[in-house]
């Protein structure tokens, strides 16, 4: 368990182990690294349980090779993730999302992923966005929720506005179908970056209805409309 520096109480896992190891403790301890495991393709990787919000919960059991393949593929193609680049998932860690943003395909993909622990609008509504141009990020992935609560508090993006997005390529907006008003609201605040609204669920592991980033690949269609996915 990790215990953060600002908190200096106990964790204990009670009623399950009474044992607490700290992280920090075991890796200065750790002498050496224990080589790689093969497994069969079809081996589980991990089980994720779905919300529950269409019925009750469904445990996903995800495998190794087909997860891997899918997330090369979607991480390549929709999101233009090339070694090197730096991705910024503002989606919850629980989520399907932040299991496979922010963990599996940037490792996969050799891009560089940023952890962010709170809220988005906290201590006020820039706060995902000086991140972004903190650490030069290219590509962030939100959901309309946060969207929305952060038009919600600077309805004008002052404090958007206020940070240097040049190097900002694509915002990507799922977890939920984002509402056109939402969409045109975030392209006017920031009208250099691209915006790709998806649909993808803990089903799927990856996006199933998308617009491809990686022009090298796919050229576009026709244009998209807000609300709506090519």
């Amino acid at each position: 368990l990790w215990n953060r520096e600002e908190f200096d109480g106990e964790i204990m896992a009670k009623g399950i182990d009474d044992t607490y190891h700290d992280m920090r403790t075991l890796v200065a301890e750790e002498t050496e690294v224990h080589p790689a495991v093969p497994v069969e393709a079809g081996h589980p990787h991990y089980i994720l349980y779905t919300s529950g919000t269409t019925g009750a919960p469904k445990g996903v059991v995800r495998d190794q090779v087909g997860t891997t393949v899918a997330l090369n593929f979607s991480f390549d193609w929709v999101y233009d993730f090339q070694v090197g680049s730096r991705f910024f998932c503002a989606a919850d860690f629980g989520w399907v999302a932040g299991h496979h943003i922010l963990l599996y395909a940037p490792l996969i993909r050799g891009a560089t992923t940023v952890v962010f622990e709170g809220k988005p609008v906290i201590p006020d509504s820039g706060e995902l966005f000086r991140i972004c141009e903190k650490h030069a990020i290219e590509h962030i992935f939100v959901a309309p929720t946060a969207v929305r609560e952060i038009a919600r508090l600077d309805n004008d993006g002052d404090l958007i506005k206020a940070c240097d997005l040049t190097k900002l390529r694509t915002i990507h907006v799922a977890g939920e179908r984002c509402d056109p008003k939402t969409l045109r609201w975030l392209n006017n605040i920031v009208p250099t970056a691209i915006l790709n609204d998806q649909w993808w669920q803990t089903e799927s592991g990856f996006p199933m209805i998308t617009n491809i980033m990686n022009q090298d690949k796919f050229g576009p269609v026709f244009p998209t409309l807000p609300g709506s996915s090519t």
